[in-house]
Parts: C-alpha cells; structure tokens; sequence
C-alpha cells in the first residue's frame, strides 16, 4: 500500500491516524530504586494534560489534528475525519485511512461517521494489540515527545495547553513532519 501511495498520479492518499495525550508533568519510563521500594518522585502541582487526535499524510507528513484538555475522545476523531472527507471530495481521491482500535475510533458515534464517510474514506484496521511501528504516526508522537515536549518550558501551569497547542499548529503550517519524525526506521 505504501508503494502504491508513493506514486505519482496514484489514485488514493493514504493517511495513519492515531490518538494521545500530552502531559505537562512528563511520566517516567524508567529509574533506579532499591528492591521492593516504591518510586515517589516530587512533582510541582496538579498535571495538566492534552489530549489530541491526528492524521499524517505518507509519504509527504500532510498533518491535520483536532485538541481538547485532558483525554482523547470521539469528539476529536470526527474534526479530524471530516477533514479527510473534505480532501478526498476536493481532490477526486478516495483516502485509506490506517486506524488502530483505539476507543476514540471504535466507538458507535465514531463507526457511524466512518460509515457516512465509506465512499470518500477506506478505514483499514490494524489488528488488535498489534506493534506501534505498523502505525506511522506513532513515530511523529514519540519525536514530539521526547524532542519537544520533554524540553517545554511555559511561564506558568495554565499556558501549557496554550503553549502545546501552538506548537501543533506550527508543525501543521509548516505541511510536514520534522525531518527526523518523517523518515522512516530502516531495519
């Protein structure tokens, strides 16, 4: 599929959606501690989350996303599948959308839109509790978390939202994703 994709002239668009959430406090993959002790870490005050769902475009990292505080949820995959609706009906091409089973994409409001959708978006469900690496947008959330969010620094607790909202903003304007989020791992 991503072959065909790659082609000029090809007749579909293929997009990886996915969902997330963004922490200001952000979680600990990993730390020493003495056996049978539990890790208490300080941290300074009541986290403030922001749950996004986006779509990324392969093999160009075209990005589109829709944002609220705290989780991801269904009222964030519509924004984002009405979009590829609108693309595919601007562009004449049908677009085949990478979708895991996550709750935002299965759940009976979601289902019913890509159903409404079907003769503009093709969904192609990842098997369950397959490996993040078959979704191609999993990539563009870990580089953003690791390259941009761990290093964010707001004034203040309340602008973090604000702060991480206009960071996606900016990825989208610029039309693609940051070169070392785009490239694909070779094996």
């Amino acid at each position: 599929m991503k072959k065909q994709a790659s082609k000029p002239g090809a007749l579909f668009e293929l997009w990886y959606a996915d969902g997330v959430r963004f922490d200001l406090l952000p979680s600990v993959r990993s730390a020493w501690r003495r056996r049978g002790q539990r890790l208490a870490l300080p941290t300074p005050g009541k986290n403030v989350r922001v749950g996004v769902v986006g779509a990324v475009r392969y093999p160009t990292g075209d990005f589109r996303f829709a944002h609220q505080p705290r989780s991801v949820s269904t009222a964030l995959f519509l924004p984002v599948l009405e979009t590829l609706v609108k693309r595919a009906k601007r562009t004449g091409r049908r677009i085949v959308l990478v979708l895991d089973n996550g709750g935002c994409f299965t759940s009976r409001t979601s289902r019913a839109a890509i159903e409404a959708a079907a003769p503009y978006v093709r969904i192609f469900w990842l098997p369950r509790y397959t490996s993040e690496t078959l979704n191609w947008i999993e990539r563009f959330w870990e580089e953003l978390k690791s390259a941009y969010f761990s290093r964010m620094l707001t004034a203040d607790r309340d602008s973090f939202y604000d702060e991480a909202v206009r960071l996606l903003r900016r990825v989208r304007r610029r039309g693609r994703l940051p070169i070392r989020a785009a490239t694909p791992e070779r094996n």
